[in-house]
């Protein structure tokens, strides 16, 4: 598969995201919203492969919790798993994020470090850091499956890091980047 470069994912999500404010302070929903509704549409009829590549991370991590975000409002769904619940510690987890877009054949796979309390997460915050060694091997085993079982290619965090003039899930033109248009303007934010 052709890697796309930034240019060419530049361009693909221009299609599903506005470039002004005007449909911001209206009923009415703008024709690049409509195109990104319509992708998660096509996708939601089809959830078979994501059920069967989430299955699949399941059998090859058993002590791990595995589960899925989907918002229609993001660029595409996430995995994540969260470390076995019997080595959970009140402080710095990592839990590990892997980012299928819907907008271009790409992936990313990334880290939430949170807290443990009263049952559920506190204090979480995005990492592109390298995981922890508790997390490293779910972090390879979730970009292997995406890579074969999608076919995606890897976003570089380079490339995610590039700023672009869109509206962006609650994000301004001046605070969103390649990452947030491809896959989730708010990558803390996990169930």
């Amino acid at each position: 598969m052709k890697t796309l470069s930034r240019d060419d994912l530049l361009a693909i999500i221009r299609n599903y995201y506005d470039s002004s404010s005007e449909f911001l302070y209206t009923s009415e929903t703008s024709p690049a919203t409509k195109r990104l509704h319509a992708l998660w549409t096509q996708w939601l009829e089809n959830m078979g492969p994501w059920n069967a590549f989430l299955n699949e991370l399941e059998s090859e991590l058993p002590t791990f919790v595995v589960g899925d975000t989907l918002s229609s409002s993001d660029g595409g769904p996430r995995c994540l798993v969260y470390p076995p619940k019997e080595s959970r510690v009140p402080g710095a987890n990592w839990v590990v994020v892997g980012c299928i877009s819907l907008l271009a054949p790409v992936y990313m796979v990334y880290g939430v470090e949170c807290d443990y309390a009263d049952g559920g997460l506190r204090n979480e915050k995005a990492s592109f850091a390298q995981p922890p060694s508790n997390m490293a091997l779910p972090a390879q085993i979730v970009a292997r499956k995406i890579e074969t079982t999608f076919g995606f290619s890897a976003v570089s965090c380079e490339l995610a890091e590039t700023p672009v003039p869109l509206f962006v899930g609650g994000r301004e033109p001046s605070e969103v980047t390649l990452f947030h248009a491809l896959f989730t303007s708010d990558p803390s934010v996990i169930p």
